[in-house]
Parts: C-alpha cells; sequence; structure tokens
C-alpha cells in the first residue's frame, strides 16, 4: 500500500531532516493525499500495488491538478503553501534516493496567490497589563504568572514553554536551554521579570533539596527530567491548559479576544525589533532556521509605519482617500 511505501521517507523526514512528529505526520499526510490525486489519474497503481514512482515524473501538471482541487475544496493558503513544501521535499527524497531520474521542472512557483498573514501582537502597554492580572497571593497564579512571563519574556513557542525540565535552567550562568522544532537547542539569556517570575513559583513548588540543587547546578538525573511547569497530579501542564489560561486573563483585560501564547511570542519579537533589535538577533532568540520567517516581523514594522503616516501626515492617503488640497487664496 502506499501508506507502507511512504515508511522510507518518513524516516528520513524524522531521522535525517529531524522534523518533529507533528511535523512529519503533517507532510506524510500531504503527500499521501498528492499520491491518491495520481492514483485517481491513472499516474500510480492503486493502493495495492508495488509498483515504483515513475508516473510521478509528470510532476508540474499534477502538481497543479492536486493544488487546484485544494483550492476548489476552500482549503486555505497557509495549508496549499505546506502540501508544497511537503510535495517539493518528497521528490527531493526521490531524486536523492533514485526513484526519479529528476525533479520535474521547478515544480510550481506559485502558491495560489496566498498573502502571508501579518502576525498578531499586543501593545507593550497592554502586555504589561496582561502580566500582572495573575494573583501571585496563589500557587495558581505564580505559576500562570511564571507561564506568561516566560513565554512573553523569551520568545518560546507553546511547545517549547511546556515542554521545559529543570534541568534546562542554568542560574548560576543566568541561562535557559530551550529545545526547538527539529530538537534544534538554543540559549537563552534568563534574566529580569521572567527569572523572578520563575524563581518566585519554582521556590513554593519544588522540595527544600531539590530547590537548592537547582539554584546550585547539582541537580540529579531525575530532578533534571522533572517538567518546569506542571497542572493537575504534578503532571507536565498540557498546552490546552495554558492556551485556556491565555485566553482568561485576556478575555478580563477589556475584553481582548483571538489572543493565544503565540501572541506572546509575536508580540516579543516585535518589541524587541521596535526597540531597535537586530533581525538577525531575533532570529537567533525565536530559534528560526530561515531570516526570511524572521522578517515578517519587518513587514509589520513596515505596516505601523504606514498607519501612523496615513494617520498623522496632512499629504497622505486617510481610509482611501486622498486629503483635499486647500485652494489657494
Amino acid at each position: 500500500m502506499i501508506a507502507e511505501r511512504l515508511t522510507p521517507f518518513r524516516d528520513h523526514l524524522a531521522v535525517e531532516r529531524g522534523m518533529s512528529p507533528r511535523t512529519v505526520g503533517a507532510y506524510l499526510r500531504d503527500v499521501h493525499a498528492y499520491l491518491a490525486t495520481a492514483v485517481e489519474l491513472g499516474l500510480l497503481e492503486p493502493e495495492g500495488s508495488d509498483g515504483g514512482w515513475n508516473g510521478l515524473e509528470q510532476g508540474k501538471d499534477l502538481i497543479r491538478t492536486h493544488l487546484a482541487g485544494m483550492r476548489r475544496r476552500g482549503c486555505q493558503p497557509a495549508t496549499i503553501d505546506r502540501a508544497l513544501a511537503a510535495i517539493r521535499t518528497f521528490y527531493r527524497f526521490l531524486q536523492l534516493t533514485g526513484q526519479v531520474a529528476e525533479i520535474p521542472g521547478r515544480l510550481v512557483e506559485s502558491r495560489g496567490g496566498r498573502r502571508r498573514k501579518l502576525p498578531h501582537d499586543l501593545p507593550v502597554e497592554t502586555m504589561a497589563a496582561l502580566l500582572d492580572l495573575p494573583d501571585r497571593t496563589s500557587h495558581r497564579g505564580r505559576r500562570d504568572r511564571a507561564i506568561l512571563e516566560v513565554i512573553y519574556g523569551l520568545g518560546l513557542r507553546l511547545s517549547e514553554a511546556v515542554g521545559l525540565d529543570l534541568g534546562a535552567l542554568e542560574w548560576s550562568g543566568a541561562r535557559l536551554r530551550v529545545t526547538g522544532k527539529g530538537n534544534r537547542q538554543r540559549i537563552l539569556p534568563l534574566d529580569g521579570l521572567a527569572a523572578a517570575a520563575l524563581k518566585e513559583y519554582l521556590q513554593g513548588e519544588l522540595e527544600g533539596d531539590i530547590w537548592q540543587d537547582l539554584l546550585d547546578g547539582s541537580l540529579g538525573a531525575d530532578a533534571a527530567s522533572r517538567p518546569v511547569f506542571t497542572g493537575r497530579r504534578d503532571r507536565r501542564i498540557a498546552p490546552r491548559t495554558v492556551q485556556a489560561m491565555v485566553l482568561r486573563y485576556a478575555a478580563e483585560l477589556a475584553g481582548l479576544k483571538g489572543v493565544s501564547p503565540h501572541t506572546l511570542r509575536h508580540s516579543f519579537a516585535t518589541h524587541l525589533l521596535d526597540g531597535g533589535a537586530g533581525i538577525r538577533i531575533v532570529q537567533d532568540l525565536l530559534g528560526h532556521q530561515h531570516l526570511s520567517t524572521t522578517q515578517i516581523y519587518t513587514h509589520l514594522g513596515r505596516a505601523r509605519l504606514r498607519e501612523v503616516f496615513d494617520r498623522a501626515h496632512p499629504r497622505a492617503v486617510r481610509a482611501g482617500k486622498p486629503v483635499a488640497e486647500k485652494e489657494e487664496e
């Protein structure tokens, strides 16, 4: 079956490319759907066949047909974009392993007129008010505040925050070791309000000897593997719990909607750039493999400049209409 024949590709993604299980699963689904289109068009043998991939060498037209079908079904541009990335990766794998002679053409350049969505962020004042909402007199409030401060203060992904272990904390060096996408590690500075909130939470969370070992950098293996943030029954906090927590606090703050942990990460990057940080520094802090991923925040900055210009300059365009010129008297 085709799904079974994709096993080497799955191993390639997971082992050689170092992709996360979630990304591997998404790529496999995208490629499987693409191959199903090839079967429907008679370019590949049905599922039960052990035939090769020769029919895929007509890939350029096949890809266009497949992506057009996705558009007709109402798939979002980002979904189509990911599918194309998965298909490109699959063709490179087939060429690398000698299963196709060459990658067909340049595949497909257009991604269906995709307009890249600008990230949503919160103003500095709003973010400060959000971070102050948790009740620091309660254990849960101290935990919630530490989570918010760490995600915003260090620009962590949700998965990175909930995946933190005690062994990732280096108090003596004021550093935090984070494992991001593709198991890539980066070292982040652990200082300021994020460090203070984390320290306040953990001091009341950990047993005295574990807390002292953490400060001294002498945690044993068992303690080092314990989660930083816990939920029910002292188990590692679930991503959905953090998402619900952020939504709840945002709703308390003037009824804000659509705020997620990723909003905090976006705000971290935007506020750094607005404060004069270089884009390469922000790229390293966010753990982006490619600079183009980080450059979306410079687009956001330009959009803000345009908004201020249109609102403030007497010769600008406001609400789509040019400001009327006064006639000379």
